[in-house]
């Protein structure tokens, strides 16, 4: 009888811990809520080196990302702005919006961007922090590689501006 009380108390004490860490846990999408800022884009990793690639910048100027973004929905946004129902509004330095939907896919580290008139895009997520966020993604363009965006996220004063 003893013996009994004793597993059945272990066992309740088990599904307490678990239930316990399982309610403490963040998710990636939980830090990923609210506005980015676009603070950089670099390129991480190019696909040719040469003698001068000590010269080359890995800095992308803004007719590169013109030409790397131009088929892409990031077009033109410079502050993203992500809603915990699963929505994303993409602003533009010239006061354009889009609205969109996302999803973190695979372990939380591909962030893929839903919208009905184009294919489905997907960007790999290196850092994401309470304050910083890194994804990456590649293209063909010029000089090819990794491209490397960098955000930091925005406080609450400028969302009340936008």
């Amino acid at each position: 009888m003893k013996i009994g009380i004793i597993y059945t108390a272990g066992f309740m004490a088990m599904i307490g811990l678990v239930c316990f860490a399982f309610a403490n846990t963040t998710t990636p999408g939980t830090h990923l809520i609210g506005q980015w800022q676009e603070v950089s884009w670099t390129y991480e990793k190019l696909d040719y080196m040469d003698e001068h690639s000590s010269v080359i910048s890995s800095e992308i100027d803004r007719q590169m990302k013109h030409e790397i973004s131009e088929d892409l929905v990031i077009h033109e946004a410079e502050i993203w702005e992500f809603s915990p129902e699963g929505g994303v509004k993409l602003h533009s330095s010239k006061g354009n919006e889009r609205h969109m939907n996302w999803r973190l896919k695979g372990r939380g580290n591909i962030l893929k961007f839903i919208d009905e008139k184009n294919p489905a895009e997907h960007y790999q997520i290196k850092v994401l922090t309470e304050d910083k966020l890194e994804i990456h993604f590649s293209t063909d363009i010029g000089a090819r590689g990794v491209v490397k965006m960098t955000f930091n996220k925005i406080g609450e004063q400028y969302a009340e501006k936008i």
